[in-house]
């Protein structure tokens, strides 16, 4: 066995480190990396536009409905001042019937 001392096991360690660090910097597959990361970057862009949109149109739809609540409102409250007219006026006059 070449290694005996404690001093040879260390430098083994670090030459064996030293190693994976020069290996994995040297290493082609970065590029492949990058790419996918730009990817997923442009697919995350898209993603938010898509939902960006999404919220603008639900926005505009509770605008819509908070409008045509208003609407009712008015209405429904037209509706109960000419009901409470015709009950002050009094009883209505009886109808012909045929």
């Amino acid at each position: 066995m070449p290694f005996t001392t404690p001093q040879q096991f260390v430098l083994l360690a670090v030459i064996l480190v030293a190693g994976w660090l020069i290996g994995y910097a040297s290493a082609p597959g970065t590029r492949k990396y990058k790419r996918q990361l730009q990817d997923e970057s442009a697919r995350n862009m898209v993603y938010r536009q898509e939902t960006e949109g999404h919220l603008r149109a639900a926005d505009e739809r509770v605008a819509e409905q908070n409008r045509e609540i208003e609407m009712l409102r008015t209405e429904l409250a037209d509706a109960d001042r000419t009901i409470a007219a015709l009950r002050e006026s009094g009883p209505l006059p009886p109808r012909d019937r045929m």
